[in-house]
């Protein structure tokens, strides 16, 4: 049997309550990315290890928890080949590698300037690149010349709750071309490489529905606006949570986010995720069109979540939350994967090459800290994973209210002076944890209030229990799950070296200190 093929499917920014494989509220119906679910297993669980690009990014490629890597903010970057990839080692052993989108993670930002070299173009055989922000990169300049100016050009775009309905078709979108150009390289591929035998690996990477909010207006009128809701925790009590979160709350809020405005970008951002699978069709189309279905892995997956409305919060920053820290999983190898199979067990974006590099016959990459789940692709009685964890933060204090201090002008409505609309000032300062069960979550940020949700009755995250007496066992068993995590993910990875930023990050304070937070909670009983 020939080795597999590889189509990594991955989203920016896409919280897995916006598809209706995990959700009943405000989630888009999915034609195409069911198709993918029916073949395969829909993780209901699973989590980034940080809710931010890059070191999310790397993480999913090198299977390196970012306090090790120590990739813990979007800067330094690019990591280049600091460490080895799940492309670099397909590449390397025969894979024709391909990248079609968004890096944001080995190579430079794909914006106007940008030429792929270096560790990028070692990587990928093929790329064709794309981006979010207001400057595009070349290609898309070339083939889309309406995206730029109209993302610079319009005002309501530039503010924190701003969205708008773009005045093209989906079919001149960003995600059609991206996955028009994945079809021309994979009809390259079957032409040029397969006959020799060799696989394809690709890194389909959409930028939506990342920001700037804005989506075709064809595939907004699809989204019936009297079916957009609150979200259930739109007005939960903030008051028992880490300031940090307080803070945050304000900052989104600040003079009153009307609830049409809410109501519009929780659209405008359904109808991205909408485009997206729409457009992905044609890609999953070709594969069964051509005999590659059930020799291809299919994973979609995205980098990480989106508030969109929940708690009043927007975007992602340093908070561990399902908003911005759940997302889509959803991994099929057609014929040999279980059939449209669901599993709760907690998992993480660092488990995926792990998990996918032994069906790929690849070695594993050095120090790979991830935890495989390909048992539970294949049999329902697979080894369970009790806990994973997502990491965030980088170094410095956390904000607190009285922080608000210093940004007395600041509203929702008005784009802070030198920053872009999705650029909050200090919003990944200080450490935090989130420990995630099946049932519960335990989040930790160091010097502020600590918070425990019980899923069995509080989906949404809107009570924090931890300081319910009925529950301390579970909140221990939390605490000491933490201190393992840290224990076993401190030391630096055999053969490589820490990335410059963080001596903030290298082993030993963490441990020590996750160490103590479990025995006091102990010794508190």
């Amino acid at each position: 049997m020939s080795r597999p093929n590889l189509l990594f499917i991955q989203t920016d920014q896409q919280k897995a309550r916006s598809l209706d494989l995990y959700s009943d509220v405000n989630a888009i119906d999915t034609a195409n990315i069911r198709r993918i679910a029916d073949e395969g297993v829909v993780f209901d669980n699973g989590y980034c290890p940080l809710p931010l690009c890059v070191p999310s990014r790397i993480s999913m490629l090198t299977g390196l928890y970012p306090s090790a890597s120590g990739y813990v903010g979007n800067k330094p970057y690019p990591m280049g080949d600091r460490y080895p990839t799940l492309f670099s080692a397909a590449r390397r052993d025969g894979y024709r590698t391909m990248l079609v989108g968004k890096d944001h993670a080995i190579g430079l930002p794909g914006h106007a300037k940008w030429e792929p070299t270096g560790a990028i173009a070692q990587t990928f055989d093929r790329i064709y690149s794309a981006w979010h922000g207001g400057k595009m990169n070349p290609e898309i300049n070339r083939d889309l010349p309406h995206i730029e100016p109209f993302l610079q050009g319009t005002p309501e775009l530039q503010t924190l709750w701003g969205s708008a309905v773009a005045p093209w078709s989906s079919d001149t979108s960003i995600s059609a071309r991206l996955s028009d150009v994945a079809v021309e390289y994979l009809s390259d591929w079957r032409r040029d490489d397969k006959p020799s035998g060799t696989p394809f690996a690709m890194w389909l990477s959409y930028p939506d529905p990342h920001e700037f909010y804005q989506a075709p207006r064809d595939v907004v009128d699809m989204i019936d606006p009297s079916s957009i809701e609150l979200p259930p925790n739109w007005e939960c009590d903030m008051s028992d949570r880490a300031e940090f979160i307080q803070y945050f709350h304000w900052y989104f809020n600040a003079g009153g986010v009307p609830e049409d405005v809410a109501r519009k970008l929780i659209r405008i951002y359904l109808a991205m995720c909408k485009n997206v699978d729409m457009v992905v069709g044609r890609v999953l189309d070709y594969l069964q069109d051509n005999g590659e279905w059930q020799n291809t892995i299919i994973v979609y997956t995205s980098d990480h979540g989106d508030f969109n409305g929940e708690m009043q919060l927007l975007q992602k920053f340093n908070a561990g939350y399902d908003g911005c820290c759940r997302v889509p999983l959803i991994v099929a190898y057609p014929g040999h994967s279980r059939r449209g199979a669901r599993c709760d067990d907690p998992v993480n974006l660092v488990d995926i090459p792990s998990t996918l590099m032994p069906w790929m016959e690849l070695e594993p990459l050095p120090g790979d800290q991830g935890r495989p789940f390909a048992d539970a692709l294949t049999s329902d009685a697979f080894d369970p994973r009790t806990y994973t964890v997502v990491e965030s933060g980088v170094p410095g204090e956390s904000l607190t209210r009285r922080d608000i201090a210093n940004f007395p002008d600041h509203r929702w409505n008005v784009t802070p002076e030198g920053r872009w609309c999705y650029d909050p000032p200090h919003r990944f300062g200080g450490k935090m944890y989130a420990v995630r069960t099946r049932d519960f979550k335990l989040i930790v940020r160091q010097d502020q209030r600590h918070e425990f949700y019980d899923y069995r009755v509080d989906p949404w995250e809107t009570r924090n229990r931890v300081d319910d007496a009925s529950l301390q066992g579970d909140v221990l068993r939390h605490y000491q799950y933490l201190a393992q995590h840290v224990a076993r993910i401190a030391p630096n990875p055999p053969g490589t070296e820490i990335a410059p930023q963080d001596a903030f990050y290298r082993a030993g304070g963490d441990a020590t200190w996750a160490a103590s937070l479990a025995a006091s909670r102990s010794s508190s009983r």
